[in-house]
C-alpha cells in the first residue's frame, strides 16, 4: 500500500501544486479495501456510494471520494517535490 499512497500523493501534488485544479475525484469498488485505504491515507474524503454503477462481470457499488485544494493545502505531509 505504501507505493500506491506515494504514487497517488505525487499525482495529487502535481494537480494542485503545478496545475490550476480545485477538485479531484476518485471512484473505486466498495470492496476494494486497498484502494479505499490509499484514498483515505492521501486525504480524500468519502462523499458517498454510487449504487450498481459499475458492471465488471457483475454489478458493483462504487465509493466516491474527493479532495479539494484547501484540504490538500492543510495536509502536513511532505510534498512530492520535497522528496
Amino acid at each position: 500500500m505504501r507505493s500506491g499512497t506515494h504514487a497517488l500523493d505525487a499525482l495529487v501534488d502535481l494537480a494542485f501544486g503545478e496545475l490550476p485544479m480545485h477538485r479531484l475525484t476518485a471512484e473505486t469498488h466498495t470492496d476494494n479495501a486497498a484502494a479505499l485505504a490509499v484514498l483515505a491515507t492521501s486525504g480524500f474524503v468519502r462523499e458517498g456510494i454510487s449504487r450498481a454503477a459499475c458492471l465488471h462481470r457483475r454489478r458493483h457499488d462504487l465509493a466516491v471520494f474527493s479532495l479539494l485544494r484547501p484540504e490538500w493545502e492543510a495536509l502536513t505531509r511532505p510534498r512530492a517535490w520535497d522528496a
